[in-house]
């Protein structure tokens, strides 16, 4: 089109009604920005939630001394397990059968490095 013939066009016929906001559009608009946050916040929500921290060993060491006797060797040997290291057969011995242990040599094994020479 030429510009002549589109500066004699007449501008488009709208009903007022349709051209001024009204509270239906004001509510519709609510609506949707309701509905985009909870979009929102579930895509986020993950990133959102609180981690747990991994005990520390020293905290389940601690937590291991306020159980009874043979319940401590239980919860030092799952100790020990977790950082690959293995039972003793003398405190493996306590374990089955319940014979007195020195829960400081099971504790003192649990905070020794893996890869530290036993001599």
């Amino acid at each position: 089109m030429t510009p002549d013939i589109v500066n004699d066009l007449h501008p488009a016929r709208l009903p007022a009604e349709f051209v001024m906001m009204g509270w239906q559009d004001m509510l519709a608009a609510f609506g949707m920005g309701l509905i985009l946050a909870g979009l929102i916040v579930t895509l986020l929500q993950p990133l959102l939630r609180q981690r747990s921290r991994p005990q520390r060993t020293e905290d389940r060491i601690a937590a291991a001394a306020t159980l009874p006797p043979a319940e401590r060797l239980l919860a030092l040997s799952a100790l020990l397990t977790d950082r690959g290291r293995r039972l003793p057969d003398d405190l493996r011995h306590a374990l089955y059968s319940g014979a007195p242990y020195d829960p400081a040599r099971a504790e003192a094994l649990i905070r020794t490095p893996k890869n530290a020479n036993h001599g």
